[in-house]
This record gives structure tokens, C-alpha cells and sequence, in this order.
């Protein structure tokens, strides 16, 4: 199967946009990618048990946690996040990061447009229970809060 996917980001559904995943891959690798604000913070830690993820900075600096280690990664450089491996990450510079995500198997885009649905409705403090709920579904265990920014 071959195919061209992208297109324009859809207001106010964060930053994460899911350009081919399951249904276009059959189920192989997801893509996508994130444009993130200066001082933003991503995901509390968490960890994945049914995929591993890549990230490769285009621009800006983003701070990465993965397992024990903390470190910063710029233009052109690829982060690889196992699964079962702890990882958060925060842009905490003063300009825009943007990030190009891999994940092997696809799946998790699901989670990330339902995410994002609950968000763009939300009009009050998000439900803890639901986001763990929705985490587990697909795999995602929360260990932690997000970076500080």
C-alpha cells in the first residue's frame, strides 16, 4: 500500500498530530508529530508495554527523561524510547520545538486522538481516573508527574 498523509493541524487538539497510523500502516508503525511551544511540558513519566517510540528533533531543544537519564536533545537528533523504560520530555527552552514521532507497533494514535477529544471539551480539572482508565487501555501506566518548564 502506498500513501501521502499530513495536511493542515486541526485547532485545539494540542500538539501531537497523528499523520499515518494503523489503519494506513496495517498495523505496523505509527507517525506523527508535535509542534511544542516554548516553557511547555509534555506527558507525566509513564511507561509503554505494547510499543516502542522514536523521536527526531527538527528544530528547538527538548528536554528528555528516559529511565535514569536526563538529558537534552537539538536539531537532528533521534531519541529512542523502549518500551518498559520510563520517559517524559518538556520543551523548557524560548522557542518552538518541533518533533517528528515513531512508533513500532501502531496503535497508540488511538489513545492520542481520544486524549485530545477529552481535552478539547474539558471546562474544568481533567479526571484522573479517566486518563488512567484511558492509559490502560492501551498499555500506559503513569509514574509520575510532568517536567518543570
Amino acid at each position: 500500500m502506498t500513501f501521502i498523509a499530513g495536511g493542515p493541524r486541526q485547532p485545539g487538539l494540542g500538539p501531537w498530530r497523528v499523520l499515518a497510523g494503523a489503519d494506513l500502516t496495517g498495523g505496523l508503525v505509527g507517525f506523527g508529530d508535535a509542534r511544542i511551544p516554548p516553557h511547555t511540558a509534555g506527558p507525566g513519566l509513564h511507561v509503554h508495554t505494547r510499543e516502542d517510540e522514536a523521536s527526531y528533533v527538527i528544530a528547538g531543544i527538548v528536554t528528555f527523561v528516559v529511565g535514569d537519564r536526563t538529558f537534552e536533545a537539538g536539531p537532528e537528533t533521534l531519541v529512542w524510547l523502549p518500551r518498559t523504560v520510563p520517559h517524559t520530555f518538556a520543551n523548557r527552552g524560548d522557542e518552538d520545538a518541533w518533533v517528528v514521532g515513531v512508533t513500532s507497533p501502531a496503535g497508540i494514535e488511538a489513545m492520542f486522538e481520544e486524549q485530545a477529544a477529552y481535552f478539547t471539551g474539558l471546562t474544568g480539572p481533567p479526571d484522573r481516573e479517566y486518563l488512567a482508565e484511558l492509559g490502560a487501555r492501551f498499555g500506559v501506566t503513569s509514574l509520575g508527574p510532568p517536567l518543570d518548564v
